[in-house]
């Protein structure tokens, strides 16, 4: 078939890749265009288009593809099959997903209709969801509402986190998808409508659900919050004025008396901290803003004065 793929982070790539080492043709890709971050305003470019690059693939970065007719008039002229779309970012309107011949699929990072939305892996984690997997969705115009062509699932381990739970779902598609062309090419998929009673949604996640508000949840809760943003986000707090990500966790059964944020030197010298409703978290991984990652032992040697005077983790560096 001829594919235009859609799509911009690492994720997507992933599957860019499975594309390009497959029999099918692709024109070329649209991805979002480059943006500047870090310090120094540095251009970065999406993992899409470097890959593009790599394998001599035309890209276009359109900031928009609604009322955009100079890529309407390029989509026309090429005669596609289909238009795949994975994280692509940009909203895909009425207009592009009638041009293709099949239509335009998404392979969405969840089992819909469950975690509709921008955030699906992240989402089924906070959710302490126990089975995840990949959609194939013929797109429509709503917010990831089209009919479902196939799923394939995958469990999902009590310690997972988004970087496991995304490798998960890579492996799935890349025993999948060439297969799953195939069979839609020949007619073999049929269509089943979502059923709307069961949709939840993942919504985008924002700089506020990153940060750990340690009396206003459980050692539980805030766990699944450290496993679901690690490693893109890290979910964060601060020992004085200094920010730290918490990167990775574990409830402790042991300690069950002490305050929300208040820390605890345990048995083996390692943190504990207070959280809601007398639970405790061990932290076993972190790191101070602009510092390297390292073990909580490592993070109390280095910061054994802080820790002395503030003696607690803050949710705002206004408390300190």
């Amino acid at each position: 078939m001829k594919i235009v793929f859609a799509g911009t982070p690492e994720y997507a790539s992933f599957h860019l890749e499975l594309l390009l080492n497959s029999e099918h043709k692709i024109p070329f890709i649209l991805t979002q265009p480059d943006k500047k971050s870090g310090r120094g305003n540095k251009i970065k470019v999406s993992p899409v288009k470097n890959l593009a690059l790599k394998r001599g693939v035309e890209v276009k970065q359109p900031h928009t593809l609604k009322g955009n007719k100079k890529i309407i008039s390029v989509l026309k002229e090429k005669n596609l099959d289909l238009i795949l779309v994975v994280a692509y970012g940009l909203l895909i309107p009425r207009e592009v997903l009638e041009i293709p011949k099949m239509g335009c699929i998404n392979i969405h990072a969840s089992l819909l209709p469950r975690w509709r939305g921008a955030a699906p892996i992240e989402h089924c984690i906070l959710g302490g969801d126990i089975k995840s997997g990949i959609t194939f969705m013929k797109m429509d115009q709503g917010l990831d509402t089209g009919p479902i062509l196939r799923t394939v699932s995958c469990p999902v381990s009590t310690r997972e986190n988004a970087r496991s739970l995304e490798d998960k779902l890579k492996k799935l598609s890349s025993l999948e998808l060439i297969k799953f062309l195939k069979d839609f090419s020949l007619g073999k998929i049929k269509e089943k409508k979502q059923n709307v009673s069961k949709a939840t949604y993942a919504q985008k996640i924002t700089p506020k659900d990153t940060q750990i508000i340690w009396s206003d949840f459980t050692a539980e809760f805030i766990d699944k919050k450290v496993r679901s943003l690690f490693p893109k986000y890290g979910a964060y707090t601060f020992l004085g004025k200094s920010r730290v990500k918490i990167l990775n966790s574990k409830v402790n059964e042991e300690y069950n008396n002490l305050e929300p944020g208040i820390l605890l030197i345990d048995k083996r010298g390692a943190i504990c901290v207070g959280c809601k409703d007398n639970t405790s978290l061990n932290i076993e991984l972190l790191q101070i803003e602009g510092k390297k990652t390292m073990s909580s032992e490592e993070f109390i040697k280095g910061n054994k004065e802080k820790i002395l005077q503030s003696k607690k983790f803050s949710s705002s560096v206004l408390e300190n």
